[in-house]
Formats: C-alpha cells, structure tokens, sequence
C-alpha cells in the first residue's frame, strides 16, 4: 500500500509541477490555503479573474480534475480524453499548449462548468475544485476581444495539505515555454480626428475649429486621421477580417495621393492589405495572415494610424447641414466559425456657411430663408421681427433693388466672393469659412447711384463637444447680428431636430437715383451747372455781336 501510495505520489508530484509550472506565466500570484482532514473532492480554492471591464461574464470549464479514493488525492487526468496532454513521450511534465486550449474553448461540450459569473468591477472570483480550468470570457463591450485563458488549483507541500489557485490577469500575454503566444485581452475601437489643413492656394496651415468639427471655405483643404488598434487574436477565432472604411459626404473630395497608412509606428507593406480608394473615400481591408502575426504583439506595435486629406467642392451643404465624414471599422469580435463582424464608426463634422440663403443648405425640411444683407432704393426700408407660422421671424421689405453687384472679400485670405442682388434686394454667397470679410458694392442697379461704404461682415461659428454646429452668427456692419441656434437628436447621431433664431437684424444697404443726388450744403451742383450754361450762352451772343460790328 505504501508502494502504491509513493506511485501515486510521484505521480501528483509531476502533475502538480505542471500546473505549478504554468502559473507563474499565466497568472499574477496565487491563493493558498490549508487542507483540514485528507484531500477529497469538496476542496475548493479561490480562482481570482482580475483585469476585466464591468458587466463581463466569466464562465469557468475544467479541462483537467483531479482524483481521489478513500485514502486521499490520487492524480490528475484530462477531464476529456486526448484533450490535455499532461507528459510527453518520456513522462515529463509539459504545460498544456495553445491548440488544446484553443480547441477545448471552441468546444467546452462534455467540461464541467461553473458560472457564468458577471463581474461587478474589474475582478470575478470563484471557489474552484482541484485541477486545471478554462476561462471564457464574454466582454459586455463589443470593442474588447478575449482570448481563452487558464487558471490551476492545486496541492501542494508535505501529504498535500495546502491548496493552492491562481491569480490570473487577464490584460497580461499568454505565453508557454518562453514564448508570447497572444494576448489575452485586447481593446479595439476607432477615432477620428481634423488635424489641420490648408486654405485654397495657399501653403501656410489654417487654424481648425476642433478636432470633431470644423468650417471651412470651398476649394480649402482639411487632413484627417484614424486611430485604432487591431486586436491580438488566437486561433480560436476564425476568418479574420478588420477594415477600415472612410465615406465622404458629397460635398467633400478625397485627395486620393494623401492616403499614409502605419502599424505600430512603421509603414505597412501593401502586400498585408487590399486598399480600395473611390472620389468619396476608401477601404482597407488587412490580410487574415498579418492579422495573426500580430496575436502577441503589444497594443503599441498594433496600432493603426492612417491620414490623408480632403477637399470641399462646390457640392457641399450649408450652414446646419453638415457634409460629414463617416469613418468605420468591420472586425471580428467572437470565437469561432462564421461569426458576424462587429463595426463601430465615427464621424467629423464639416460646416460652410451662406449669407442670405437656405439656413438648412440642401436639407429640404428646414428651408427657411436667412436675411442678412438687404439692397433697397431711396424710400426703401426693412422691419425685422415678424413671426410667421414656423416661429420664424421674417423680414419685411419695401423698395428691393435687384441687379446690384457686389464683393466679399476675406480679409485673412484675400478670397473674393461676388453676388448680384435678386429681385427681393438680397445677395447670396456661399461657401464661405468662420471669419472676417469685407463687403462692397461693385455696380449699381441701373439709374442708381454706387454706395462706396465699405461694410466689415464678422462670421462666427460655436461647436458642441461631438463636433456638430451648435451656433453660428453673423455680424454686419459692428452690430448687426444674426444668431442661429441648432438641437440635435438625443442618439448622438448628429441629426438636427430644430434650429432657431436667437437674434436677427438685417443690414439695410440703400442706393439713391442718379437725379436725385444727395447734397453736402446749400443749393448743391444744380446752381452751378445753371450759372455755368448761362454764361456760355451769353458768350456766344457777345462774340456774334462783335463780329457783326466789324
């Protein structure tokens, strides 16, 4: 018996060094706790799951139990068969390897299981009985991709007395005999940002509004940049994919030869990924190969970098109604054969503004039009203020002068704009950047005299933290203002529910009639132009009259 017993001794000995071998690159620490009585199948030891997200499941399957008979703990064994090899040929003990792992969590039929247990923080426990588990877990967030991990409970020291289990970290590498075999959880989402850009022609960088969301005039350039990070995947997922895929509203164009793709710093050779460019945007989708060679790489050597610009045509949307750029990400998230892609995308925010035109742009439910420059003729005025049925205020105006032409020119960049005045006195420019112009009249209607007041148009824009228009102003003449106001959709998907006014007042701009020029004092040219025909007349009589005399 006691022959028997040193066999099986020696042979719980060599099992329990591969488990014991295994924990100090699988986990972070043990737990240890003392045996009362002889071991037997009740002894249970705390397995600690730590480095999770809030609302994971953790689900617990024993691939290897141990065994006992009246006498005690005997050994351990594979709970199936041929699915964990605990010595090699020559009865050494071996850990158990990536593939039988990966194999057993595709599919865990016929393992005991415990759970699942929904973690309330950052760490899942449970009381485990002896041997070695399979952890699975189910990220609550979809970004987040695990890999199998494995955790030991174990005796150990003299008769076996103490029962030892593991601690085990989930954000560390998994890794066997020496050698990173893949992370065992991985985070992948994607932003996107503006990072500058360049006005039409000109080669210094222009300032943008905010990295979510910008305005800009037509023909002006804006760069971008896509964050993200691929994640480390085992072999237990199948027909990897992860894409990158960018889509520009119409009204911006995609600057095809700025695209500069990187991973972990360095550029990717074309050969790891098929890349798709289009007038609108583009798609990179990586090879399923490279996506495995990154399985024990660091987050740092995975992330995805990719910039490139656009620019703003003469398609694009006005005022509130953005021209968006849509970036997203198609990725694997779940183990096994044929699963979904999950996506996740996000989007900036391009703005450009019009005077005197549509405050919805091209959106046909807000066609309301904006006021802000009016052309009248002598005895012509304008009464902001009147509230028609759309709680909007409407601008009332008597004696419009159309045909009028007229310059705005932006006194940063030097850009003109021209307008000609249609039949209800106002002009409409677009397209045009947050900042300072100058308005002049250029030619006026015909019978109408010119206004050469150079007018100072101020145009200001102010942005919600997702990158939307939240306001926008337009000032005329140092006090003339013009205030609009959006609200947006509770979904964070950037759809305008209303737009407001929260102050008008149009800037008359008046012409007089040609005959009808004002004076600066006193009887004006007219008396002199009368005096000055008179004595010209009288001239010629006296020059007839001396000639008749002679």
């Amino acid at each position: 018996m006691k022959k028997l017993w040193k066999r099986f001794g020696a042979i719980a000995m060599m099992v329990v060094l591969v488990l014991t071998m295994a924990l100090p690159v699988m986990a972070a620490g043990t737990n240890s706790k003392t045996i009362t009585g002889t071991p037997s199948a009740s002894d249970t030891g705390k397995v600690e799951i730590s480095g999770l997200t809030e609302g994971d499941t953790v689900t617990f399957y024993q691939i290897v139990k141990a065994n006992y008979d009246a006498s005690g703990f005997l050994g351990y064994e594979a709970v199936k068969d041929n699915t964990i090899a605990l010595f090699d040929k020559d009865g050494n003990a071996i850990y158990p390897s990536a593939e039988q792992i990966t194999a057993l969590a595709l599919d865990p039929s016929g393992l005991k299981s415990e759970g699942p247990v929904t973690a309330e923080g950052a760490t899942v426990s449970r009381e485990l009985a002896a041997g070695e588990w399979l952890v699975v877990v189910t990220p609550e967030d979809a970004t987040t991709i695990y890999n199998p991990l494995v955790a030991s409970v174990y005796y150990t020291g003299e008769g076996g007395k103490t029962i030892e289990s593991g601690k085990v970290d989930a954000g560390e590498t998994y890794t066997i005999n020496g050698t990173s075999s893949y992370v065992k959880k991985s985070t992948t989402d994607v932003d996107k940002k503006i990072t500058g850009g360049k006005y039409e022609g000109k080669e210094e960088e222009r300032t943008v509004a905010g990295e979510h969301g910008d305005d800009l005039a037509i023909g002006d350039t804006i760069n971008f940049q896509i964050d993200s990070t691929i994640p480390a995947y085992s072999d237990e997922y199948k027909n990897l994919e992860y894409e990158i895929s960018d889509t520009m509203d119409a009204g911006l164009d995609f600057n095809q030869d700025s695209l500069v793709i990187t991973v972990g710093g360095a550029s990717v050779d074309a050969k790891n990924y098929d890349l798709t460019k289009e007038a609108h945007g583009f798609k990179i989708a990586f090879k399923e190969d490279y996506l495995r060679d990154l399985a024990a790489e660091t987050e740092t050597a995975r992330k995805v970098v990719v910039t490139y610009s656009g620019t703003l045509n003469k398609d694009a949307t006005t005022n509130f109604d953005a021209n968006q750029n849509t970036v997203k990400i198609t990725f694997t998230n779940k183990p096994g054969e044929n699963q979904k892609a999950e996506e996740i995308e996000k989007k900036t925010y391009q703005y450009t503004f019009e005077i005197d035109g549509s405050i919805g742009g091209t959106d046909t439910t807000r066609t309301h039009k904006t006021h802000e420059l009016i052309k009248t003729g002598e005895g012509g005025s304008v009464a902001d203020g009147t509230i028609i049925d759309d709680g909007w205020s409407e601008t009332t105006v008597t004696s419009p002068l159309s045909d009028a032409e007229f310059t705005l020119t932006n006194t940063t960049t030097g850009k003109v704009y021209t307008a000609k005045t249609d039949a209800s006195g106002y002009m409409n420019f677009k397209g045009l950047d947050a900042g300072s112009y100058t308005l002049k009249e250029t030619k006026a209607p015909d019978g109408y005299s010119l206004n050469s007041k150079e007018i100072p148009v101020v145009i200001s824009a102010d942005y919600n933290t997702d990158g939307t228009l939240k306001s926008y102003t337009i000032t005329v003449d140092g006090n003339n203002t013009s205030t609009y106001e959006a609200k947006y959709a509770s979904d964070n998907s950037g759809n305008v529910t209303e737009v407001h006014e929260e102050a008008v007042k149009s800037t008359e701009i008046k012409n007089t009639k040609m005959n009808n020029l004002p004076s600066t004092g006193g009887m004006g040219t007219y008396l002199f132009t009368f005096v000055g025909a008179v004595l010209i007349v009288l001239g010629v009589i006296v020059h007839r009259r001396n000639k008749a005399v002679k």
